[in-house]
This record gives C-alpha cells, structure tokens and sequence, in this order.
C-alpha cells in the first residue's frame, strides 16, 4: 500500500501545448496580425502556420525561437513540482496528438516530475506561439488535439487517482471543450471533499462560454484569474462599474455551492482545513501591481508582488504564481504565506524564457517568508 509521501497532492485538467518563444525586435508582426501586448488568443491551423511564417521574418536574430511544453494548467503543475521536490507530486490530464512533437513534450513533462496521464488523439499536439516583445509576451494558440478530450478517456483509476488527491485544479481552457468531463470531475470532488480551484483563463472565454463558466465559478473553492478576467465575470454578477476589490468581495460572499447534478448539502466538507476556513477564496492577479485576495466574504488582502532581478520573459508568470499559490495551500501555510510563495515562484519564472522551472533548487518555505517580510518594509 502506498504511503501518504507518495500519493500525488494536486490534480490537474488543461490543454497541454508545445511552446514556441520567440523574442520580436518591434511590434512590426504584432500590427500585422492585430495582436495587443500580453494578450491570449486561439487560432485556426492556417491562421497559426500564416503567423508562424511572418514571425520568422520578423524575429530578433539575436534571440532565436527557443521551444519547451506549455500550457496553462501544464505549467503550473511543472513549477508546482520544481517547488515540491519529489517525483508525481501531482497528476495532469489533457490531450496530446501522435507526432514527434507529443514524444518532446511527454519526455520533458516527465523529467519535471509531473504524472502525465496523456490521452493520444489522431490529430496534430497543440501548439502556442509566445511572441516576446520587451518585457511582455503574446500568446496565439492552435490547440489540435488538446481541444478533444471525452467522459471516455477518463479512466475508473483515473477516477480513484483524482479522489485522493488535495487539490483539482481546472483551467477553463480546458473546461470550455470538455464540460461533461469537468462536471463529472466537480461531482467527484463534492463527493470525496477534494477542493476545486478554478482559473477563469482567458476574458474572450466569456464572449461564449458565459453562463457555463459561471455555473462553473459558483462550485469552485478557489477562483483565479487576472483583473482583465475578472472584469468579465463581474458582468455576470451585476457589479460590472464597481472596483476590483469590491467585485472580488461580492464573487466570494456567494460562497462553494455544489452542481445541479447534486443536492445542497450533499457530499462532504473540503478536506484541506485551511482552505475549509477560508469559505470561498477569490485571487485577483494584476502583473506588477499587488495580488488582491477575498475570502470569508470581504477582500482581506491586498499583496505587492516581489521585484524580480532580471526579466527575461513573462510567458507563465501567471501559472508560476498559481503553483507557488496551491503548494502553499496543501502545506497548509495561511493565506498570506501562500500568496507569497506564488509570487516567489512567478518572480522566479519571468527570469527564464518560456515557462521553464530553474535549474537551482528553489528557496526554503521559511527563507521566502523572511524575504517577503523585508520587501514589505522598504
């Protein structure tokens, strides 16, 4: 039987991508696709092979395209290990095509210390193009075959995997093509008090996936996203002219609600004391400006981010910031320690090109603390 060292913590659902970065030496490619600074995007196969064409007369000879795997759940879980520090600590399920590509990213995935339970789909592995400009990065995706995943590749132990687990972790990415899996997954959870943690993804999600994804919201222990995000889900809460302290306050009063599928009340308790006491807990990420973060019903934090030394990239920062958020959480460190470890890990991350965990062994939990502590004081 297997000790409790080695079962795995966090579980994850999220469209696994093969990413391509590459430094721009101006916005030349960037106007002539209509692409804004820091925005996210999916794309059609041809209108990804038009675009991957013209970076390559645009790119910066001096900063060739480096490649590594990619996607937003995907990389949370691998910066999630780098901190963790022990093999399938977590487990991640998502989609990949049969190509030469697929084998890359599943050795790589591997060598991170992630459990991929990858399901194989006869179309191509999806693929993102990160365009660095500066200091900010564009993303355009075509998902291939992450956008195919069904109630059938979800195994009985696949299953059993996830009702051990602390923690389940949804991008909406992911739930946008695969709501039958995902609700099947919330009900899984409800049942065996595994929290769910939801991450809003993406603001263009909302245009038509609005009344699902708040369904989705309302089950969620843990809501994250960025302010652009946020302010699209306020439309749905009839707050949308109020400030973001406010919305994140009235989005976590609501409160952990279970699916229709399931009666009020049923299931069992989340089985994360720390997380239980929080109620609902809403993050709010705002790039250089201080984490905002709700529970018990009211805003109760607003956090400034750790200055990074060198920035080199800011593709992940975002899911580097939810890893170091979530291993916190299933340490069970209180809030404000877990929001100092997700900064800890997102500043770590924008140090490398392409969401990449370091090479040097992360920080002690106690040394992050103390550092935070001196930053606030300056």
């Amino acid at each position: 039987m297997e000790g409790e060292d080695d079962q795995p913590l966090l579980a994850a659902f999220g469209n696994p991508l093969w990413d391509i970065c590459i430094h721009l030496a101006d916005d030349k490619v960037l106007s002539e696709f209509g692409l804004a600074d820091d925005s996210s995007q999916e794309v059609t196969a041809a209108e990804y092979e038009s675009l991957l064409k013209a970076v390559g007369r645009y790119a910066c000879v001096s900063y060739p395209s480096q490649a590594c795997p990619g996607g937003s759940a995907l990389n949370s879980l691998r910066v999630f290990q780098w901190l963790h520090g022990r093999q399938n600590g977590t487990v991640f399920f998502g989609s990949v095509g049969k190509d030469e590509t697929s084998k890359k990213l599943l050795e790589q995935v591997s060598r991170d210390g992630v459990d991929g339970r990858f399901k194989v789909q006869p179309s191509l592995t999806g693929s993102a193009i990160c365009l660095i400009h500066g200091h900010l990065r564009t993303l355009v995706a075509h998902l291939g075959a992450a956008n195919v995943y069904c109630k059938d590749d979800l195994t009985n132990e696949d299953k059993r995997v996830i009702e051990r687990v602390k923690l389940v972790y949804i991008e909406n990415f992911f739930f946008t093509h695969s709501q039958d899996v995902i609700w099947d997954v919330v009900k899984l959870c409800k049942t065996h008090g595994v929290g769910i943690v939801v991450n809003l993804s993406g603001a263009y999600l909302f245009t038509d996936h609005a009344t699902v994804i708040e369904a989705l919201v309302k089950c969620a222990n843990i809501v994250i996203g960025n302010e652009t995000e946020f302010m699209a889900l306020s439309k749905l809460y009839e707050c949308k002219n109020m400030e973001l302290p406010v919305i994140a306050g009235i989005i976590s009063k609501e409160g952990v609600q279970n699916p229709p599928c399931m009666q009020v009340g049923e299931g069992k308790s989340v089985s994360l004391e720390n997380l239980r006491s929080l109620e609902k807990v809403v993050v709010v990420t705002r790039g250089p400006k201080p984490v905002l973060c709700a529970y018990q019903s009211e805003l109760r934090l607003s956090m400034p981010i750790l200055k990074p030394r060198n920035i080199k990239d800011t593709t992940g920062a975002g899911d580097a910031f939810v890893a170091g958020f979530l291993k916190g959480l299933v340490e069970c460190l209180d809030i404000r320690d877990c929001i100092a470890l997700g900064c800890y890990a997102s500043t770590e991350i924008i140090q490398q090109v392409g969401c990449r965990p370091p090479h040097h062994n992360p920080m002690k939990v106690e040394d992050i603390k103390a550092m935070y502590s001196q930053e606030m004081k300056k």
